[in-house]
Formats: structure tokens, C-alpha cells, sequence
């Protein structure tokens, strides 16, 4: 299977391989990073799809804390 699927792939293993080493040389190396058009695409079309969501509902979710407080509550800081 490895050898009739080299060359086929959507990605260039070697372009992945630099782009991982050039992200790990950095001073802010990324927690995620999706490599190739697919990956992008399918992490991008989650978080707008989780931006709406939580747009939706936020009114709803804000509505939670104490009222009459900043929301800290005990031990911890409001942000």
C-alpha cells in the first residue's frame, strides 16, 4: 500500500516535514498546524461552525453567572 500510494498523495511529505521543523524553530510554535489545504480547510470550516454555535446560544450561556457579581466569584479574579 505504501508504495503504490507514493507520489499520489495530496501533500508533499518533504514540504510537511520542513514546514513541522520550521514551526518548532520558532518562539511561538503553534499548538495545532494543519497541514495541507484539506487540513486547513477542515479546522477552519469547525471553528466558523463553533463561532456560530456559540453565537447563537451566547446570551443564553452569559446569562449563568451570579447576579450581583462580577463573575469571579470565590478565589478567583474576574478576567
Amino acid at each position: 500500500m505504501i508504495e503504490t500510494g507514493n507520489g499520489t498523495q495530496p501533500g508533499d511529505p518533504a514540504k510537511a516535514a520542513a514546514a513541522i521543523l520550521t514551526a518548532l524553530d520558532t518562539g511561538a510554535t503553534p499548538l495545532r498546524l494543519p497541514l495541507g489545504d484539506d487540513a486547513v480547510d477542515a479546522v477552519l470550516g469547525h471553528l466558523d461552525s463553533v463561532r456560530a454555535e456559540i453565537t447563537t446560544w451566547e446570551k443564553l450561556a452569559r446569562n449563568t453567572r451570579l447576579t450581583g457579581t462580577s463573575g469571579g466569584g470565590p478565589g478567583l479574579q474576574a478576567g
